[in-house]
């Protein structure tokens, strides 16, 4: 189990909830946070501590049926006491549970406690109502808060290196014992000079996966600006970024507090830069081969001209880069390339406009692109206006 440091202040917060609690309604305590930032681990915590205090702690197994339900209220009537009720997939309570948990709240204090993502709410608007909810959120631990959990989980002091790796983590105390479980597992840790460090700078396999998953459960916008940013290396003005995606800076505003709450991105809308070079390469293998060879080729110049030729651009025109593409796909995406529209494209092929419509958003997911304009430069026919949807 991940050691429990640098959420003192949350567990207080939660125990003042629990000390203050109204009786007559229940009440509903929202342990928010990103993947990773320990939800479930504090979720446990604080139900220790509940029953240290004379609590009676139900775990979500025990409450989120109607049946189960009633059976607590019905168990409450002949042993009153508090109730803490916890549950880390609140999307699993059935509906016909509530109107025994209000009932309940009537005979003995209750408190809901449950999990769920920031800004997201984990239960239904008409559950409970009239219940007052409190919100804890997690923020990401500090640096030293990360190096006193990697000594605790590592037993030893963690040398500079595994400490620029655990970057990687975004300081969230899930992903951060994922990360150190996989150097274990690969046997990428060693003691030198009574510290521990590393025997290879990667990451582990479920590393990757995990920040694979992280790009996928993205929105297209956030997954395609972080995805175009693996072409910038070091730190990064988001002008630049905009430059390369050929988009204005507000609208690329959404989709970048998406990716840097994600734990993709570090800095503000000034300097970017991915937590890790690591970071980077995995992004940067989410994408087709194709799209990052145009990509590299696509950065925007900044500083004087080189006086060398920079490098060739690749080939105009040819399907070469768009070989991930069936014969009916690659057809598509030229006639798209040369902005034609949706009713157009049909009109030649033959097919009706909901076809090639299909068929583009399929040509856009293989290629890991999010316009036209991005297909039309891959087909190297210019500029194309709009979505896959556009007329």
């Amino acid at each position: 189990m991940v050691s429990l440091i640098g959420r003192d202040e949350e567990i207080r917060q939660a125990l003042e909830v629990l000390e203050e609690l109204p009786a007559g309604q229940p009440s509903v305590l929202v342990i928010e946070g990103p993947a990773g930032s320990g939800r479930s681990r504090l979720l446990a915590e604080i139900a220790v501590r509940a029953r240290d205090r004379g609590w009676r702690t139900v775990g979500e197994a025990g409450w989120i049926t109607a049946d189960r339900a009633r059976r607590l209220l019905q168990r409450a009537r002949r042993e009153p006491g508090p109730m803490l009720l916890t549950c880390d997939h609140p999307h699993r309570v059935e509906p016909g549970a509530w109107p025994a948990l209000d009932r309940l709240a009537e005979t003995v204090p209750v408190l809901v406690m449950v999990t769920g993502r920031i800004e997201a709410d984990p239960l239904a608007a008409d559950h409970l109502l009239g219940a007052e909810t409190h919100h804890i959120r997690l923020p990401p631990l500090t640096p030293a808060e990360v190096a006193a959990l990697v000594a605790s989980e590592l037993g030893g002091l963690p040398g500079d290196g595994l400490l620029t790796l655990c970057r990687v983590a975004a300081g969230r105390p899930g992903a951060l014992s994922d990360l150190l479980t996989g150097l274990r597992e690969e046997e990428m840790l060693r003691v030198e000079d009574a510290r521990i460090g590393l025997t290879a700078t990667r990451l582990p396999r479920r590393t990757e996966a995990r920040l694979r998953r992280q790009v996928a459960a993205l929105s297209p916008a956030a997954r395609h600006l972080v995805q175009a940013a693996t072409a910038l290396r070091g730190r990064f003005p988001l002008a630049r970024l905009a430059r390369l995606m050929r988009s204005g800076l507000v609208s690329l505003l959404p989709p970048l507090d998406e990716v840097i709450a994600a734990g993709l991105l570090d800095g503000d809308t000034e300097l970017l830069a991915f937590r890790h070079e690591l970071v980077r390469t995995a992004v940067e293998a989410t994408m087709p081969r194709p799209v990052v060879a145009a990509l590299r080729g696509e950065q925007p110049r900044t500083g004087p001209r080189r006086s060398h030729p920079p490098a060739a651009p690749p080939r105009r025109g040819g399907l070469r880069d768009l070989t991930v593409l069936s014969v009916r796909e690659r057809e598509i995406a030229e006639l798209a390339g040369q902005a034609l529209t949706n009713q157009q494209i049909a009109g030649r092929l033959n097919r009706s406009p909901h076809t090639v419509n299909y068929h583009l958003r399929q040509i856009f997911q293989k290629l890991g692109i999010s316009s036209r304009v991005e297909l039309a430069g891959l087909t190297g026919r210019g500029h194309a206006g709009t979505r896959p949807g556009g007329a």
